[in-house]
């Protein structure tokens, strides 16, 4: 019993040897780092507006002026509308009549004031004018938007309403 307890310490020096000498042989390898690829996120969204449409009804307090657009994100950010406005020129080039209208009201009237990345979406904007907007006249439509990067952002077209 007596030479099993003093063998016992030698044993337990010896596995670590043990350990290192097991192998293959060959030299280590050095593996290099895995290669991470980093996705560059784009600085701010490419917000298009397109007009498609413009129409216009009388109401009894005055007119109802409505624009169909196709808003297109192209940049990889996704973005709020802010507000649209909307003004009518005289045949002169003078300023008729102003409206704009805010995210409340955008999200009133098309569901949601949110444009996803990449995304193209068609809405109807409507405004209501004091004026009669007549065929002919210049109208500029503006459309404000922050993306989801923090920049505010404006597209502006203009138009003749026929």
């Amino acid at each position: 019993m007596r030479t099993m307890r003093t063998r016992a310490p030698y044993l337990f020096l010896c596995l670590p040897l043990l350990f290192v000498a097991c192998g293959d042989g060959d030299t280590p390898t050095n593996t290099p780092p895995p290669t991470t690829t980093s996705t560059s996120i784009p600085a701010s969204a490419k917000i298009d507006v397109e007009i498609l449409s413009a129409s216009a009804a009388s109401s009894g307090q005055g007119n109802l002026f409505q624009v169909g657009v196709r808003i297109t994100e192209s940049g990889g950010v996704g973005a709020h509308i802010n507000f649209a406005r909307l003004e009518v020129f005289r045949a002169t080039g003078e300023l008729e009549e102003r409206q704009e209208i805010g995210a409340g009201q955008i999200i009133a009237g098309i569901g949601d004031n949110r444009l996803e990345p990449n995304m193209s979406e068609d809405a109807f904007i409507t405004f209501f004018f004091r004026a009669t907007v007549k065929k002919g006249r210049q109208l500029r439509l503006t459309m404000g938007f922050t993306d989801d990067q923090g920049n505010d952002l404006e597209t502006i077209n203009n138009f003749t309403f026929i």
